[in-house]
């Protein structure tokens, strides 16, 4: 199959092309899901899945127990009963015993902390492999909240970005998800499995330093869409280095958010941000929950929040496109987007608030968890 690239910018698009895509399969269907919910969007995946089980495709889910907490047993119940196969990352009720390096952790203080560190970890990538053929990925969960029915603006809907990839880079996302899903295999249990903390560190800090290694080598244009900004440490000095070393460096970020206390803990960037020469932006036209950079000649487009929760503690999955009639689609939304937005400066800033600018320090001292 040759090599594509397709972005999608809204819900319906993307989801009649998923729901497409899925009743075109003939051998396999692997997803992962954060956010799995049983609403009018969920239930339209649902049926295509079971019709394409019934088909004979082999059908497999892994959803995450916090995220899809709702409706995980639905799920479960639903698809096997279509002789679909589901798993459920870190699984509500938690049970204590399946976490078994707390349990090995010596003093009941230390084995309370291994095992509110481990429950902190979830599977937050959003991915649907087709025939190991066609994989679908970006920020859109399945959940009708992505297209706010019941807005009464029917053009409303959530600022998301995902994309269609074919080609041969769908066999290393492939492999990526079967890895995943064969250390749920050596689990305790159907339900869960043994977060390996050795091997998932090492995940997340290889794709944080691929993460930096981009940016500081960015010469022309760092442009970011994100959100929940949260960056760690590293990620803060890069971005202004980068800006006093003449590199244009923008970043757009929601004025209003679906956690509420989020912006502000951005805004408490700001300062900094602009004293580096930092061009912000806060969206407002829609709930902001894309995550995408332009730096340079590249593209990234996939799962991952520039904060704490997405560098140090989930899973998440992000791809690396170079394709550049996706980087010129991008380009442009970019544009748009920031033309519809407003642009925050040290002199408007500065007369922000007292109290915002309060609560946004507060929330720095949750930031690690955030």
């Amino acid at each position: 199959m040759q090599a594509s690239r397709k972005l999608f910018f809204k819900p319906d698009d993307y989801f009649a092309g998923l729901i497409e895509d899925i009743a075109a399969a003939r051998r396999v269907i692997k997803m992962e899901m954060y956010i799995f919910e049983l609403d009018s969007v969920g239930q339209a995946v649902i049926r295509a899945l079971c019709r394409a089980s019934q088909r004979g495709v082999s059908l497999r889910l892994l959803i995450d127990g916090i995220g899809s907490w709702r409706d995980a047993g639905r799920i479960a119940a639903q698809l096997r009963s279509c002789n679909g196969e589901v798993r459920i990352f870190h699984p509500l009720p938690w049970d204590f015993s399946l976490y078994r390096r707390a349990l090995n952790a010596g003093r009941w203080y230390s084995q309370v902390f291994y095992f509110i560190a481990s429950i902190n970890h979830r599977n937050h990538r959003k991915l649907c492999l087709i025939d190991d053929r066609v994989a679908w990925l970006g920020s859109y969960n399945i959940t009708s909240d992505h297209s706010n029915p019941a807005s009464a603006n029917a053009d409303y809907y959530w600022h998301d970005t995902g994309i269609r990839v074919t080609g041969p880079a769908v066999a290393s996302l492939v492999d990526n998800a079967d890895q995943i899903w064969e250390r749920k295999m050596d689990s305790v249990g159907a339900r869960t499995r043994q977060f390996l903390a050795s091997e998932s560190i090492a995940r997340r800090r290889h794709a944080r330093l691929q993460l930096l290694s981009l940016l500081r080598g960015a010469s022309r244009r760092i442009c970011i869409t994100n959100a929940y900004f949260n960056p760690s440490a590293k990620v803060l000095r890069t971005l202004k280095r980068k800006a006093k070393q003449g590199v244009c460096v923008q970043l757009l970020v929601p004025r209003h958010s679906d956690i509420l206390f989020f912006p502000h803990l951005s805004r408490s960037f700001y300062a900094d941000l602009l004293q580096s020469r930092i061009q912000v932006f806060e969206y407002h036209a829609r709930i902001l929950h894309s995550k995408t950079m332009i730096i340079d000649d590249y593209l990234i487009v996939g799962s991952t929040n520039l904060n704490y929760r997405s560098l140090l503690h989930d899973l998440e999955l992000d791809l690396l496109v170079t394709d550049a009639g996706a980087i010129g689609q991008m380009e442009q939304r970019f544009r748009d987007d920031i033309a519809g937005s407003d642009e925050i400066t040290l002199a408007n800033w500065q007369q922000h608030p007292l109290l915002d600018r309060l609560l946004g320090l507060l929330a720095r001292f949750l930031r690690y968890w955030l």
